[in-house]
């Protein structure tokens, strides 16, 4: 870890603190304050949460480096879900060949990302305590820099570790565990310890979140990280422990007074954090345009980049095919070119299966708020976590619960046991296509990568199978890291 220490904040954007594992350039910016001022008040510690909240949809580098919004398209890129149709942009992501060359950007934009937003969130953990104005503004604040910090580190062992596997004692390498504000290398913490360390944050965060808004901003509410964000992160990561009894609680209470949207929003181009099934997402005001780079500049069917115009994006076929006549979610895609065309797709560049889920502002503006959880996950969890744990009644339940009002014709499942939870995945994949889960369920699963007999090319993709014991579930560590940190070691491929 290379000794580098940044000691100013932007109160207006993203934090420029101590990149943990990183060799980042020393950029003065043109808007900031000294970092013991951040901290005198909890009015300016504020900023210092907006400035995480920024990071998660800001460009640091090439155009497929926009904070968490990219990471997602990487990780449904290296599924077997999203249909690339030419080489474009993560095309060599869905080729798995960035994560498996240490040189790549992917590689090194995830940990330069993630750690970024951990060394921001220890600079407010360890500075929010003397910070004069009201205990539960403190507590606020001190929530939800826990919440970043933990939500970072599970991004960052699922990407750089091996599965959590509950059967053994999980003492593979994950990442190092930066605690404090340091530049000090540090070894790679087993995927028990950061995982503990993951539970123990998220724990602390539920709590002191709980009852707890921030009056004097009230522009962007979906950004911020509350208790039912909390919450959720909590299932996410129980789930992938297979622990399913904390994660059917905690999903269930994460989505308490949360709704579902209606089937006329679910066409409405999942880019408006005002919709009422969004729990957490980024807010992107006029000013805050990601031009080239926006999540929907990629993902969108309708803004006029070279992107979307030359790789429309599409949905597995066998996937699509396994969607009821009769679920307002099949009308996301559309399954002939001639359909797409019709719809609005970019003439003579339509694909089948083409997908119309997400839509940006308009041809000549890519602004979207990136949807980061939905109340839709939260039954997934819940009713997955039920059927893992045997409790089929309860799950079909919950699971009936949510297509229903997806579906006016679905019928409650009278499957039992792997069945179900097979219904429960193939309902996963369909809601949440895009939002980038699925490469994290196939590994969480221990299950291979499949696109064969599918919509897949092979001159695009070139990987078409890939077995679930093989070595490139984790990606290699930046090489950047590797020669800035003695401490650190490689993962072998």
């Amino acid at each position: 870890m290379k000794k580098i220490f940044f000691n100013i904040i932007l109160i207006a954007g993203v934090l420029l603190l101590p990149q943990a594992c990183s060799d980042e350039l020393d950029v003065t910016p043109t808007q900031s304050v000294a970092e013991e001022d951040v901290f005198t008040t909890t009015r300016n510690a504020w900023a210092a949460v907006n400035g995480i909240h920024r990071t998660m949809f800001q460009q640091a580098g090439s155009m497929d480096n926009a904070g968490h919004g990219s990471k997602m398209m990487a990780i449904d890129f290296m599924g077997d879900d999203l249909v690339p149709d030419t080489w474009q942009w993560f095309v060599r992501a869905a080729r798995w060949q960035e994560h498996d060359n240490e040189n790549a950007s992917h590689p090194y934009d995830w940990w330069r990302l993630y750690y970024r937003i951990i060394a921001n969130a220890n600079m407010i953990i360890h500075n929010i305590e003397d910070a004069e104005g009201p205990a539960r503004d403190r507590e606020f604040i001190l929530g939800q820099a826990l919440a970043y910090r933990a939500f970072s580190y599970y991004q960052m062992v699922q990407f750089f570790g091996h599965r959590y596997d509950p059967a053994t004692t999980n003492d593979q390498l994950g990442v190092p565990l930066v605690l404090e504000p340091t530049t000090e290398g540090l070894p790679r913490a087993t995927v028990e310890e950061v995982y503990a360390q993951i539970t123990q944050d998220l724990d602390q965060a539920i709590g002191l979140l709980e009852g707890k808004v921030v009056d004097w901003d009230t522009d962007a509410p979906k950004s911020h990280i509350t208790q039912d964000v909390a919450l959720g992160l909590r299932a996410r990561v129980a789930l992938t422990m297979h622990d399913w009894g904390n994660a059917a609680s905690f999903a269930n209470q994460a989505r308490q007074g949360n709704v579902l949207m209606s089937q006329g929003q679910v066409l409405q181009g999942f880019s408006n954090h005002d919709n009422p099934e969004f729990m957490w997402a980024s807010r992107q005001l006029p000013d805050q345009t990601t031009y080239f780079h926006s999540f929907y500049a990629f993902m969108s069917y309708n803004f006029s980049s070279s992107n979307i115009r030359t790789c429309p994006k599409a949905i597995n076929s066998q996937l699509y095919y396994e969607i009821s006549d009769t679920d307002i979610r099949k009308q996301l895609w559309e399954e002939t070119a001639e359909g797409a065309e019709e719809r609005g797709g970019i003439p003579g560049n339509a694909v089948d299966f083409h997908s119309f889920k997400f839509e940006a502002a308009g041809s000549g503006d890519s602004r979207g708020d990136v949807p980061f959880m939905r109340t839709a996950e939260m039954f997934l969890i819940e009713a997955e976590a039920l059927a893992q744990d045997g409790q089929d009644g309860q799950a079909a339940q919950v699971l009936y619960d949510l297509v229903s009002a997806r579906d006016d014709e679905y019928a409650l499942s009278a499957n039992t046991g792997q069945d179900l939870i097979d219904e429960i995945m193939i309902h996963r994949r369909v809601e949440l296509w895009g939002e980038g889960h699925r490469w994290f369920d196939l590994k969480r699963h221990n299950l291979p990568l499949d696109r064969t007999g599918t919509n897949f090319k092979p001159s695009v993709v070139i990987l078409m199978e890939y077995p679930a014991d093989g070595t490139l579930w984790v990606s290699l560590i930046p090489r950047r890291e590797l020669e800035a940190n003695s401490e650190i070691v490689q993962n072998v491929h």
